[in-house]
Order: structure tokens, then sequence, then C-alpha cells
């Protein structure tokens, strides 16, 4: 009885190997591809999650702008998308902007980013008194310029603007409007 038995087993074994042999022998020097469920997804991949972003620039000495965000993911492609987003940005006189908006984005090798609205306008707030309001913003942080292609609003002491698209400075002191201005200066 034990060598029925172990004639069984090695009786598979060698039939297990060369099924195994031949399959090897069939396939070899083909390409075999994965099926799509095993694959990654196309695209950037996703290197962390995290509350609390906080991303800064110095320049001699003193910090020119700073960014905070209540969560960000990070990408390989080192971009970072952001929830309920603040940048601030200093001028060697004090001055400040501030930059306020639900949801984005931050080119993380330069600081350059886009903020949208999801809910709540856009916001730029400067310490001068101005507030500007728009559906989207873009930022290119080193050369400290703010655009929009959307309808804006532009407040201040004195003077309301609103038109389309706009490029500016980010305290507001030099704006540029592309389309239907429309400007009511105050005393």
């Amino acid at each position: 009885m034990f060598r029925v038995n172990f004639y069984k087993v090695i009786a598979t074994v060698l039939i297990i190997a060369a099924f195994a042999f031949g399959g090897y022998l069939l396939l070899r020097g083909k390409e075999i591809t994965m099926p799509s469920l095993i694959h990654p997804v196309a695209g950037v991949r996703l290197l962390m999650s995290m509350d609390g972003f906080r991303f800064s620039k110095s320049e001699n000495g003193r910090v020119s702008w700073r960014m905070n965000a209540r969560s960000a993911d990070l990408y390989e492609n080192k971009e970072a998308r952001l929830k309920d987003i603040k940048i601030v940005f200093t001028s060697p006189e004090s001055r400040e902007a501030t930059l306020l908006g639900e949801a984005g984005t931050v080119d993380t090798s330069n600081g350059d980013s886009s903020i949208r609205r999801v809910t709540r306008e856009v916001r730029v707030i400067t310490s001068d008194g101005y507030l500007l309001t728009t559906d989207s913003l873009f930022c290119k942080a080193g050369e400290r310029v703010v655009w929009t292609t959307d309808p804006f609003k532009l407040l201040g002491s004195e003077i309301y603007l609103e038109g389309v698209g706009l490029s500016a400075n980010v305290d507001l002191r030099k704006i540029m409007v592309r389309n239907n201005v429309k400007a009511v200066l105050q005393e």
C-alpha cells in the first residue's frame, strides 16, 4: 500500500513538472501583460496626504511669502493639491497681501499656485484695505503676480472696480484689466 501511494505521488509530481516545463517552453520569449486590475492607475502617483501644510519662501533672511493649507495631497510631479488655502505675501516695506481660497494647487518646486472657488469666492485682501474677489486666481510666486480670466470685483477706500480678466502685482498697486471695465471713484 505504501508503494502504491508513493508511485501516485511521484506520478503527480512528474505530471505537474511536465506541465510547468511545457508551459515554460510555450510562453518563453512572449510578452505577458497583467490584467488592468493589477496595474497601477495611469497618471501621477500620490506620495503623501497630510493635514496641516506649510510652505514658505525666504529672500535675504526674511520670509517673502508663506502658504498654509488645512490639508494637502503631495504627488510625485512636485504638485500639491490643497484645501482651505491661505497665502501671505510680505513686501520689503512690510505691506501684506493675503490670498484665500477653498481649493487649489501649488508647484512645490517654485511656489506657483492656483486657487479656485468651491462655495466661496477666492479673495485677495491687502494691508492697504483692498479686497479683490473672483472665481479663480493664478499666482506666479517668484514674480509676485496674480491673474484671472474670470469676472472680478475690487473694492478699496477710494475705488470700486469690476471687469473680466485681471493681471496685477500681489499688493494690487498695479492692475491691468482685460475686458468690461467698470470703475467708480469715491472721495
